[in-house]
């Protein structure tokens, strides 16, 4: 939640700053470095979660950095090929990249040792660097350019990566799981992290992919606008994810298939009624609110909310069960249901947002949530056998939730 809000934080203060265009400018940056960690996250991504707890940790470490390196160095030669991209903008996708993605790799070996208070910790921290960072270029130097923002991100990547770099050096010296060989491990990193990264690769080209195309038809505006709206309505699955974080690590390192597939359904289950009541105020609060919250251009933003919150609301059958098979190890059901939603995405991008702008955007991702939830939930079932009813919170839930809360605000008093 903190980071949530953080987040919207950061959201407000670029769309005050520097407009739609500006956060239209700040969102395909964002998106572009995504794109590349993707690649780099092949050797070095959330498969090590499984890895961390089997072979020493060093030997998962160091090709991870140095895949990450060369990805970045060849990916910087290869953009200079096409002479629209500057040099420059290169040069600072790479290099952020870079250390974004050491920062992750770090982040994943906490994440696979369990030490989850550890690792939100430093992604609260880099988040809120950055909005120090960027209040003090924007109110205290006065420098409202994409290029402020740009140094905020090196500021906010190298705090960081120099923090997680100390929590895991413990780590690094203390052998963990098979004494297996160098060579085996890196078979294992590349074998697991090549089908975990390919559900990746396909699950943000299905959320992205539209910024690109919108940027296309309709520049760099509709890109500032309908990225909030999209941001906003994301923010919902922080909660969502903090709660798949737990999941994954605990049934990365448990064999019973029984306690693995009942945690499942019943965080699937906390998760959607987490949701629906953040989503609920979210998508009834006016284009007024939106307008105060962001600058006049960005009053489009509740109908947006109100037509992504479906799609939204049940892509936590995609988060919470694809991270079920994440901590199995079998990648490819979450690459399965991410290219479906690919598929779908492309299509009715191409075919909506020519005539119905953003809001044909929206539309596609709403389809996209919906399919690649729909399989997942699909092949689980399956497994399981759990009846459809028993998926989505009941009676019980909400007691048990409104219970913990009174009891909350109980010790508190």
């Amino acid at each position: 939640m903190v980071i949530a809000i953080l987040n919207l934080l950061i959201a407000i203060i670029v769309s005050q700053y520097l407009g739609a265009a500006g956060k239209g400018q700040q969102s395909i940056l964002i998106t572009t470095i995504a794109f590349v960690l993707l690649v780099c996250n092949i050797v070095g991504g959330a498969s090590l979660v499984y890895l961390v707890p089997r072979y020493d940790n060093f030997k998962i470490v160091a090709p991870s950095y140095i895949w990450t390196a060369i990805v970045c160095l060849v990916l910087y030669f290869f953009i200079g090929i096409f002479q629209d991209i500057s040099p420059v903008y290169a040069f600072h996708v790479c290099l952020l990249t870079l250390i974004s993605s050491f920062t992750a790799i770090n982040t994943t070996i906490l994440l696979g040792r369990e030490k989850i208070r550890s690792k939100n910790f430093i992604a609260v921290l880099q988040t809120f660097a950055l909005i120090v960072s960027l209040l003090f270029m924007f109110l205290v130097l006065d420098q409202k350019s994409i290029e402020s923002y740009i140094i905020s991100l090196y500021i906010a990547f190298t705090v960081a990566f120099i923090v997680s770099s100390l929590y895991i050096i413990k780590f690094l010296n203390a052998p963990a799981g098979k004494q297996s060989p160098f060579g085996y491990v890196l078979k294992e990193m590349v074998h697991y992290g090549f089908l975990n990264q390919l559900s990746h690769i396909t699950q943000l080209l299905s959320f992205r992919l539209s910024y690109y195309i919108l940027l296309l038809y309709l520049g760099k505006d509709s890109v500032g606008i309908y990225s909030n709206a999209v941001s906003l309505v994301e923010s919902v699955w922080l909660i969502s994810k903090s709660i798949a974080t737990v999941q994954y690590a605990r049934i990365a390192n448990s064999d019973n298939e029984t306690y693995n597939q009942s945690i499942t359904q019943r965080l699937l289950r906390s998760s959607l009624l987490v949701s629906f009541f953040i989503l609920l105020p979210m998508a009834m609060l006016p284009s007024a609110f939106y307008k105060m919250l962001f600058g006049q251009e960005f009053g489009s933003v509740n109908l947006l909310i109100v037509i992504l919150a479906p799609g939204v609301f049940f892509y936590n059958f995609s988060l919470i069960i694809g991270h079920y098979f994440s901590g199995k190890g079998r990648y490819h059901i979450n690459s399965i249901a991410s290219a479906i939603g690919l598929v779908v995405t492309v299509g009715f991008c191409w075919m909506l947002i020519p005539f119905i702008g953003i809001y044909g955007a929206a539309i596609a991702a709403v389809l996209s949530f919906v399919t690649t939830s729909g399989y997942v939930f699909y092949i689980f079932r399956k497994e399981t056998g759990f009846p459809v009813k028993s998926f989505f919170p009941g009676k019980s839930d909400i007691t048990e939730y409104k219970n913990y809360i009174v009891s909350v605000f109980s010790r508190k008093r």
